[in-house]
């Protein structure tokens, strides 16, 4: 998804999702079913299956954050100030 302001998920909030997805692989280990474990932690069925099939193939490991997502930015000496266009006025 993308943010107009450039945002995404800040450091907290990532370090909580990590919780809910390692909280997963804890209930994944103990049999519990992606269904029920969807039910459990208030997440679809869609993440609880996707996270279950990450750790049946790579344990909670799988499951841990990865850092923020998209890519670094490519801006060079700030040009991330300059207006839309890229162009200093010339005034």
């Amino acid at each position: 998804m993308r943010y107009p302001d450039g945002g995404g998920l800040t450091p907290a909030a990532r370090a909580k999702r990590e919780q809910v997805r390692l909280e997963a692989a804890g209930l994944f280990a103990a049999g519990v079913s992606p269904p029920a474990v969807a039910k459990k932690l208030r997440v679809s069925r869609k993440s609880a299956y996707v996270w279950y099939k990450a750790w049946r193939t790579a344990g909670a490991e799988a499951l841990e954050s990865k850092g923020p997502g998209g890519q670094r930015c490519r801006l060079v000496n700030g040009q991330h100030d300059l207006p839309l266009g890229g162009r200093r006025s010339a005034v």
